[in-house]
């Protein structure tokens, strides 16, 4: 199992720990990129109802649930699913719902299940609480590396941010299909809350460790975006979504992307002639 401890962020507050605590993301973020926190900010009972609100939706049936589906059902918004086990195929075994959060001129609320009652005050007020988060993070990355700490906010530009509520039902086979196969993420850094075990990351010697589910945590990923911006330093960890054949898991992630018309490019204090020599070395590897 993954030995990703939590990391308390309330130590980011006494000056006695302050220090502490961004070694430990550092070393975190160079070490793969993956690193959980607790004490983050984000209220407990909030948490708890999002994932509330993602049981009830998923246990509604599948014609209430295709209601918000995107066009086509497996689109980049609304409801979705794909369930494989033919192993010539790509592997997914889950079924999500996508929804646009910010900015609010890219909140499609025809999206947005009515089902639960509660569901779009929900996702509001707990995405509304999670802007923070990625915020602070980002200012301690960027100090981590000799940078100052708004760097990595205005090189992202304006957030863009979206949430994707995913469900992994118990599969008949577990082991010819994977609820998500192996990638990175192409957006800035991602924050997912777990519900069940089921997410790895991938570790030396080719092998994948399980990121441990703990309570009240957030799981934060490193994506591509931040692994350009630091010139490679930090990485975009691959990671996937493991599935069994005796219980549900889900998991609620909220990512935070560039904005769009933002150019993203390798903080030039991180480059160095070394690094250059070693991308024009890769460029002409046969």
């Amino acid at each position: 199992m993954a030995t990703l401890n939590p990391i308390d962020l309330s130590g980011l507050n006494d000056e006695r720990l302050a220090s502490y605590v961004r070694a430990q993301i550092a070393e975190a973020c160079e070490k793969n990129g993956f690193f959980q926190v607790i004490n983050h900010g984000v209220p407990v009972e909030l948490m708890d109802r999002l994932k509330q609100v993602g049981r009830k939706f998923f246990d509604l049936t599948k014609d209430e649930k295709l209601a918000y589906a995107g066009k086509p059902v497996i689109g980049s918004e609304g409801y979705g699913s794909r369930m494989v086990l033919d192993e010539t195929e790509p592997k997914f075994w889950r079924e999500f719902v996508e929804l646009h959060t910010l900015p609010l001129s890219e909140r499609h609320y025809n999206y947005w299940p009515q089902q639960p009652a509660e569901f779009r005050e929900t996702v509001e007020k707990y995405t509304a609480a999670l802007l923070d988060l990625p915020q602070r993070l980002l200012a301690v990355i960027s100090e981590s590396l000799g940078l100052k700490p708004s760097y990595l906010k205005e090189a992202l530009g304006e957030p863009h941010q979206n949430i994707v509520f995913q469900c992994y039902p118990p599969c008949p086979e577990p082991g010819k299909t994977l609820g998500l196969p192996a990638h990175s993420d192409v957006v800035a850094i991602t924050i997912l809350m777990q519900e069940g075990d089921g997410l790895e990351v991938a570790a030396e010697n080719d092998t994948w460790e399980l990121v441990p589910n703990h309570p009240n945590a957030f799981v934060v990923n490193l994506a591509d975006q931040i692994e350009i911006i630091t010139n490679g330093r930090y990485k975009s960890a691959n990671h996937r979504a493991i599935v069994n054949n005796d219980r549900t898991r889900r998991s609620y992630v909220t990512f935070y992307h560039p904005a769009k018309d933002q150019k993203i490019f390798p903080a030039p204090e991180l480059v160095d002639e070394k690094s250059i020599d070693q991308v024009n070395h890769q460029k002409h590897l046969p």
